[in-house]
C-alpha cells in the first residue's frame, strides 16, 4: 500500500516537472518570438529612418545644384566643371563640415531597357547590345550597361568597349577608320558638338544612312549626370577626413524658357545611394 502510495506522489512530481518545462519552453518561445517581432520592427524603422534622410538628403541637394545651375549665367555645363574631377561646388555646413559636389557625365553607357524605344531604336540597340555581349564577361557587361536614361550614348564618357561596340552598327565595314576618328575627337574635346561628330562622318567617309544612325545613336547634348558627394569632418580628430560619400543619377535638361536665366534645370535624382568610403566607385554602381 505504501509502495503504491510512493509510486503514484513520484509519478505526480514527474509529471509536474514535465509540465514547469513544458511551461518553460512555451515562455521561452514567446519571449523569442516577440523579440525576433521587435527585432524586426526595429530594423524596419531604421530603414524608413534611413529612406527618409537619404530622401531630403538628395531633395536638399537637387535644391543646391539648382541654385549653383542658375548662377552660371548660361555658361555651358562642361565650362563650369573642373575638366578631370568634374568638382562643381562645395557647401560649408553649420558644424564646419565641407559637402564637395561633382558632377559626372553618366551617359556613356549603352541602353539595355529599350521598352518604349522607336523600332528603329530597338534595332540598333539591340545590336549594340549583341556586339557588347560578344566581347566582355557578364560582369563588365553588367558594368557597361544601364537601364534608364536616353537611348544615345556620350562619346566622352564611353569606355572603349561601348564605343567599339556602337560604332559598328552605325558603320558597318568602315568601323575601324571611323572608331579612330572618335578616338580622336574624345581625346582633344571636353564636349563634342554635332559640328565636330559631322567632321569625323566626313573623314571616316560615311554615306547619308550612316550619318543619319551616328546621330541616332551618339549623343551631342548630355543629359544623363551622375552626382557625387562627398563629406569631410568640419573638427574634431576627423576634421578634414572623408566620414560620407553619396551618389546618384538624375537628368540635367535644356530649357526652352527664356526666363530661367540659365539653359539647364535638374530633375529628380532617378537613383540616389550611399558609396563605400575606402574602395574607388565607378558610375555602374549608381545605375
Amino acid at each position: 500500500m505504501s509502495t503504491n502510495h510512493a509510486q503514484s506522489q513520484s509519478d505526480e512530481r514527474g509529471f509536474a516537472f514535465v509540465m514547469v518545462v513544458l511551461l518553460l519552453l512555451v515562455v521561452s518561445m514567446g519571449i523569442g518570438l516577440a523579440m525576433m517581432r521587435f527585432s524586426a520592427q526595429t530594423k524596419s524603422v531604421g530603414r524608413q529612418v534611413n529612406k527618409y534622410q537619404e530622401h531630403h538628403l538628395g531633395r536638399g541637394l537637387q535644391e543646391a545644384i539648382g541654385a549653383w545651375l542658375r548662377q552660371q549665367n548660361g555658361r555651358e555645363l562642361n565650362e563650369a566643371l573642373e575638366p578631370e574631377t568634374g568638382h562643381a561646388m562645395d557647401i560649408v555646413l553649420a558644424d564646419g563640415s565641407e559637402v564637395s559636389v561633382f558632377l559626372l557625365d553618366a551617359q556613356g553607357a549603352a541602353l539595355s531597357n529599350l521598352t518604349n524605344q522607336s523600332d528603329t531604336a530597338i534595332q540598333e540597340g539591340g545590336m549594340i547590345l549583341r556586339n557588347l555581349a560578344a566581347n566582355t564577361t557578364e560582369e563588365q557587361f553588367l558594368r557597361e550597361t544601364r537601364p534608364f536614361g536616353p537611348f544615345t550614348i556620350s562619346i566622352s564618357s564611353a569606355s572603349d568597349r561601348v564605343l567599339d561596340a556602337a560604332a559598328r552598327v552605325v558603320a558597318g565595314s568602315q568601323a575601324d577608320r571611323f572608331i579612330s576618328e572618335l578616338y580622336s575627337i574624345r581625346d582633344n574635346a571636353a564636349a563634342i558638338s554635332r559640328t565636330e561628330l559631322t567632321q569625323v562622318a566626313t573623314a571616316a567617309g560615311l554615306d547619308s544612312e550612316q550619318r543619319a544612325a551616328l546621330f541616332r545613336v551618339f549623343a551631342t547634348d548630355i543629359e544623363l549626370w551622375a552626382v557625387v558627394i562627398e563629406v569631410r569632418a568640419g573638427g574634431g580628430i576627423r576634421q578634414g577626413q572623408l566620414i560620407a560619400r553619396y551618389g546618384g543619377v538624375t537628368n540635367l535638361r535644356s530649357s526652352n524658357s527664356s526666363r530661367s536665366g540659365n539653359p539647364t534645370e535638374i530633375g529628380a535624382f532617378i537613383t540616389w545611394r550611399e558609396l563605400d568610403l575606402d574602395a574607388q566607385y565607378d558610375l555602374s554602381q549608381l545605375y
